[in-house]
């Protein structure tokens, strides 16, 4: 048996137990308590057999180099290879308002052949890279008690510290390093790591200064850069934020969380700015299968809200191939499609998605929705009216109907039920409903009144990004002139 086999059998069996535990009798849950507590001492045995076998390959390694005379044989300094490790996201990364820090995981970057202490630095490094923080940090205490110009100990000290949470003994550590250390390598890094803990107490401009303290070291420090790029994005800083994540992406085109924050930056510059002309750098590519679904959804999004349907077209497929059964998926495509082709090839998508979730409105007033501007207005307000018939509260079904009652011309129908949004205590609904009174003001081309109702809408206009141009116009129409960028600048 191959030995990832063999583990996914110890995972299996960890899962069975966990899935039989609630539904077991007392006698059954001893037995599961039982196989729980086996499976327990079969991994502290994997454990210590794999400290035992890195510690001997370690050895290997190094005596092979040294017979190859790419390392000394005597007591002095030896350079060993850095690497960064970052491909392991579980452990590297933190959350800061949904978007991931990139704290880096440190291997050797400078160790002492013949130093006395060297089993205890390995097993640190066994148990640090097994992800037990706990007995990694107890490990790495005791060689700083012995060895404390150890840079390589010290700096794996400070990040077993900063992964058991404790930020303030961390951030101690990692600030010694910052300024005694003599390895640009450590030095870069501990820069790096006290950013990434300014930046989780929302300290972004202290947080900023540090990552490009880190880059200075080290220019080629990616972490630091797309750390950077998240504080810029994070501080309102849009441009900024682009500016250094497409340097990123000419490093590695293959970095979905660069490309993320990309989109993430780009959303951020159009909700600031409606003129921006957004498109995706030549490094980021199209989105593929491989990617996880969490992924493929949040990519999906934030392609939607820059405009860019096609890629969000694309990442729904993909979900759907995936999910088959998942009436979200469904409704992503078909809005997208019919965005990009119209009602014609969307509407099937979107029966399929209605059929697989028949309660969920959103996916009913889609249908409408797609019917209203497809000019069948019957086949529209017969949707709109049935989200009603279950609540003849929805606002989305009365909102449709507006929009509905506009296109048969029945304005004082519109008109009444738009007023009764802008009585509503949710600040968007009222928006909302202002929205509707002003294009049914503009159809009637009282463009005075128009006007008073877009701006009663501009405390909501994130969300309603059609208001800057009826404003345009109706700016025109009474002989004034005003840009759409002057219109999204907040009032002071």
């Amino acid at each position: 048996m191959k030995i990832e086999d063999w583990f996914q059998t110890l995972r299996s069996k960890a899962e069975t137990i966990e899935e039989k535990w609630s539904d077991a009798t007392e006698q059954e849950r001893l037995q599961l308590a039982d196989q729980l507590f086996y499976l327990r001492q079969v991994s502290d045995t994997v454990v210590d057999l794999w400290l035992q076998f890195e510690e001997r390959l370690s050895i290997a390694i190094r005596r092979i180099k040294q017979m190859e005379g790419q390392l000394p044989v005597d007591d002095k300094h030896t350079q060993v290879a850095v690497t960064n490790e970052t491909s392991d996201k579980d452990s590297s990364q933190s959350e800061v308002a949904s978007a991931p820090l990139k704290k880096g995981k440190e291997s050797t970057s400078e160790l002492k052949e013949a130093n006395p202490y060297d089993p205890v630095f390995r097993r640190g490094e066994g148990f640090y890279h097994l992800r037990m923080f706990q007995d990694a940090k107890k490990c790495f205490e005791e060689l700083m008690q012995h060895a404390p110009d150890w840079e390589s100990g010290r700096l794996y000290y400070a990040y077993s510290l900063l992964f058991c949470e404790e930020q303030e003994h961390a951030f101690r550590e990692f600030r010694l390093l910052s300024r005694s250390a003599s390895s640009p390598t450590v030095v870069a890094s501990s820069f790096n790591a006290i950013g990434c803990i300014l930046a989780e107490e929302q300290q972004w401009l202290e947080a900023a200064q540090a990552f490009k303290s880190s880059l200075e070291i080290k220019t080629d420090q990616e972490e630091a850069r797309y750390n950077l790029a998240l504080c810029y994005l994070k501080d309102g800083d849009a441009q900024e934020a682009l500016d250094e994540i497409e340097k990123c992406l000419q490093k590695d085109e293959d970095d979905w969380e660069s490309q993320m924050l990309w989109l993430r930056a780009a959303q951020l510059l159009q909700s600031m700015d409606e003129s921006a002309e957004l498109a995706p750098p030549s490094p980021i590519q199209l989105p593929t299968r491989d990617l996880d679904t969490d992924t493929l959804q949040e990519m999906a999004s934030l392609y939607e809200s820059v405009g860019n349907y096609h890629r969000a077209q694309i990442c729904y497929h993909f979900l759907t191939e995936r999910l088959p059964r998942e009436g979200w998926a469904w409704h992503g495509l078909a809005w997208n499609t019919w965005l990009i082709a119209g009602t014609k090839r969307a509407l099937t998508l979107m029966k399929k998605a209605i059929s697989l979730a028949p309660d969920q409105d959103d996916f009913t007033f889609s249908y409408g929705w797609m019917q209203l501007f497809d000019g069948k207005i019957d086949e529209a307000v017969r949707a709109f009216r049935q989200m009603l018939e279950k609540n003849r509260e929805n606002r989305l079904g009365q909102s449709g109907m507006i929009s509905a009652y506009e296109k048969m011309g029945e304005y004082a129908a519109a008109k009444r039920m738009a007023k009764e949004f802008t009585e509503d205590q949710e600040p968007y609904v009222r928006s909302l409903g202002y929205f509707h009174l002003g294009r049914l003001a503009v159809v009637e081309e009282n463009w005075r009144m128009a006007e008073q109702y877009f701006q009663r809408t501009l405390p909501h206009i994130s969300q309603l990004r059609e208001v800057p141009i009826y404003m345009q116009l109706c700016a025109s129409k009474l002989g004034e002139q005003t840009s759409v960028k002057e219109l999204l600048q907040p009032e002071l």
